[in-house]
């Protein structure tokens, strides 16, 4: 049985949703994002302060330790227990900042997944960067872009189906870049299909997670406004 479990913390982009016909859309998305981005900033703040506030505590605690070998080759017992008692204090301290950070890590774990935090870093460099504008297709050169586009790579749409790792899908997205697209998802949404009325229902689930897995690509490359091919990678890189 395939797990579904990964995609429940993907946040939908902001196109799915419906707005009143009173408000202003563009504006609302801008909101939206403005304010992933403040989470996100202020995430990133409290996470720098608690590496820095950890890390200062070792420093103190190695420095009170180095103190402690010199005192016990020969110091004063009332200053070597001042010592002593500084150093479980410190200590005390370094695991109280350790628990906030993993507490932390938990935190960041667990939380949605956005356009903003799947295209952090990524894209400026890829030759696909820039999704140049499209002209509105009939429905007649759609069917015909279809058909030809699966006459050519039908054994390779369905070899990507059956993939089941992670690391296997990305690797013959890259080696057959041409796959992420929309035929591609549209091929596997009827095999999908297909195979149900089949009863071939495990085979079906398989597939089905392909198929999640190139739209949720190309939804992601729609947000952005690039090239599908431009974002696979990072897509992979994340929720692996």
């Amino acid at each position: 049985m395939v797990d579904y479990s990964v995609w429940d913390h993907i946040e939908v982009s902001d196109d799915e949703d419906e707005t009143h016909p009173n408000i202003d859309t563009a504006s609302l998305f801008r909101w939206r994002h403005q304010a992933r981005v403040e989470r996100m900033e202020q995430f990133q703040k409290e996470k720098e302060e608690l590496d820095k506030g950890c890390r200062e505590c070792k420093r103190r605690l190695g420095e009170c330790q180095r103190k402690l070998r010199e005192l016990e080759l020969g110091g004063g017992k009332g200053e070597l227990e001042k010592l002593q008692a500084e150093a479980q204090q410190l200590r005390n301290e370094e695991r109280s900042w350790e628990n906030k950070l993993e507490e932390l890590r938990k935190k960041e774990k667990n939380m949605p997944w956005n356009v903003d935090t799947l295209s952090k870093d990524g894209f400026s460099k890829s030759v696909f960067n820039v999704k140049p504008e499209e002209k509105e297709e009939t429905e007649e050169q759609k069917e015909k872009k279809h058909k030809s586009f699966v006459e050519r790579y039908e054994k390779q749409i369905k070899h990507f189906g059956m993939l089941s790792r992670w690391d296997a899908s990305q690797k013959f997205l890259s080696d057959n870049p041409h796959l992420v697209c929309e035929e591609t998802a549209n091929y596997l949404v009827i095999w999908c299909i297909d195979l149900e009325v089949e009863e071939k229902h495990a085979l079906m689930e398989q597939v089905a997670h392909q198929t999640i897995v190139m739209q949720f690509i190309l939804e992601l490359a729609k947000s952005l406004k690039v090239d599908p091919r431009a974002c696979f990678r990072q897509f992979f890189t994340k929720i692996k």
